[in-house]
């Protein structure tokens, strides 16, 4: 008897051990999902981003969020809190104002494009002018309005502050400016006639052909180059912001860039 409750109770030992040593399938941890990248980006960089934020998609990634406005209050709302993974400006100055508060990674900025200054006018209201010294702008102006971005924030509106100084012109046509809070809110001034003339973006009076004629292209030497740095936030140089500013040195959005009428730096 003794042997059978003792060959019971070893069976029940064994049964029990077995039971211990079942181990649960492994579980499989869920891929994690990629988050859309935000980015702050000047705004005469509208149309192409959106354009580039397509085929941003069509690579697999999520849809990019943009923010678009004056490359200053972009900068102004990153030192005041606001969320973003990616700084795109249009001049170098106010990544820098950023850079001085450490609030972006300083080895992920790189000059991304350059842009030309352009004087326009509606295309039901064109009139010519050859720029350089002496030119009679105010004359063409014939009363009316030249709108600008606010020259003392606005990197389009300080460029052409700076060009219309160069020739010498600016003291004449100071109180006929018409200030607009970005580049192509000036653009918009001119497209509705608003504003006898503008001076915007080539990349402005390209998107809006048929609206502005080019009267005439500021040359290089007369203003500060117009460049556009790009950079990732402070903490935000790894994840979707890293993977953005890769993308945008790829081929194909080399080609949108160009096709919008920027150049590509070197």
């Amino acid at each position: 008897m003794k042997s059978v409750i003792h060959a019971a109770a070893a069976l029940a030992a064994a049964l029990a051990l077995m039971s211990c040593g079942e181990s649960k399938p492994a579980e499989t941890a869920a891929p994690a999902v990629e988050q859309p990248v935000l980015v702050f980006a000047a705004a005469s960089l509208t149309d192409v981003m959106h354009t580039i934020g397509d085929l941003y998609v069509a690579e697999g990634h999520p849809e990019p969020k943009f923010s678009f406005a004056g490359s200053s209050a972009l900068a102004r709302q990153i030192e005041q809190g606001g969320v973003a993974d990616v700084f795109v400006s249009a001049d170098e100055e106010w990544m820098d104002y950023v850079a001085g508060k450490s609030l972006i990674d300083p080895a992920t900025r790189h000059t991304l494009l350059t842009n030309t200054l352009v004087l326009v006018a509606p295309s039901k209201a064109p009139f010519t002018l050859t720029i350089g010294d002496g030119m009679d702008l105010a004359g063409s102006l014939k009363g009316g309005k030249l709108a600008l971005a606010d020259p003392d924030s606005v990197p389009a509106g300080r460029y052409a502050k700076e060009a219309l100084e160069h020739f010498g012109v600016w003291a004449v046509v100071d109180k006929s400016v018409a200030r607009a809070e970005n580049v192509r809110a000036a653009l918009r001034f001119v497209e509705t006639g608003d504003a006898a003339a503008g001076i915007v973006y080539a990349t402005d009076a390209k998107a809006a052909a048929g609206s502005v004629l080019i009267v005439g292209e500021f040359p290089a030497g007369s203003h500060t180059p117009v460049t556009y740095p790009a950079a990732s936030l402070t903490g935000k140089a790894e994840g979707p912001g890293k993977a953005f500013l890769e993308f945008l040195g790829s081929d194909e959005a080399k080609k949108a860039f160009v096709d919008a009428g920027f150049g590509i730096a070197q």
